[in-house]
């Protein structure tokens, strides 16, 4: 089953708890046992001393992404995990630490907000993928307003046409727009999700999913 309806600790906002990736899922709820429809292994750790890995970081199957005012036990942690499945770390020297919420990223492009313009080489350089500086709906908070895979990406309903065309050509997948959690602008926040399959509240109505499902390609539409 590609799809797995839960809250966690009682949230729906799946999406602020972690991230996943084609290669591995780290989250900050020690849920491993409960998330099947990933078909990655589930990776624990906490960032600041808190669950939220969504917000503090971001990666693809190459590498994550974390701020530079980690705890040394919490950045060994993660080091020493990911290490073992070939996966490395970069530590982000900037002002602005909520990098989960600036950055939207696949594992074929990267799309930075404007905040981080002044690390777009050292991204670019670490990930050896081409970044672009660009907004959703207006907005600097591109990680936030969409959650991209490698097989598509769901963004606020409030994105520009233009926008859309900078995410599709960067990331190379098709975008479509949507929400979550029974309305939430925020498709970040209410899902988790890799080519294989997502991580989905229950409170998500039907319309919801049907979007994702189309969006991430798990509807296959017959050929005549």
């Amino acid at each position: 089953m590609h799809v797995t309806r839960m809250n966690f600790n009682g949230d729906p906002n799946l999406g602020l708890y972690g991230f996943a990736t084609d290669r591995f899922c780290l989250i900050g709820c020690n849920v491993r046992d409960k998330i099947k429809s990933l078909d990655v292994p589930i990776l624990t750790a906490t960032l600041l001393s808190t669950e939220l890995i969504g917000i503090f970081s971001t990666g693809n199957s190459s590498g994550i992404i974390v701020p530079d005012i980690l705890e040394n036990h919490e950045l060994n942690h993660i080091k020493a995990i990911l290490s073992k499945i070939g996966v490395k770390v970069l530590v982000l020297d900037s002002r602005f630490t909520a990098l989960g919420n600036l950055i939207l990223m696949n594992d074929n492009g990267i799309i930075l907000s404007n905040m981080l313009k002044e690390n777009k080489k050292q991204i670019e350089h670490f990930f050896g993928l081409k970044c672009e500086i660009s907004t959703i709906a207006g907005l600097d908070i591109v990680g936030s307003l969409g959650i991209a895979t490698n097989s598509g990406c769901l963004l606020n309903p409030q994105v520009k046409r233009k926008e859309i065309k900078t995410i599709e050509k960067v990331l190379d997948i098709k975008a479509d727009i949507g929400t979550v959690n029974f309305g939430s602008p925020f498709p970040k926040s209410g899902l988790i999700a890799n080519k294989n399959g997502y991580v989905v509240s229950p409170i998500s109505s039907g319309p919801e999913l049907q979007r994702i499902e189309e969006v991430f390609g798990f509807i296959k539409t017959d050929k005549f």
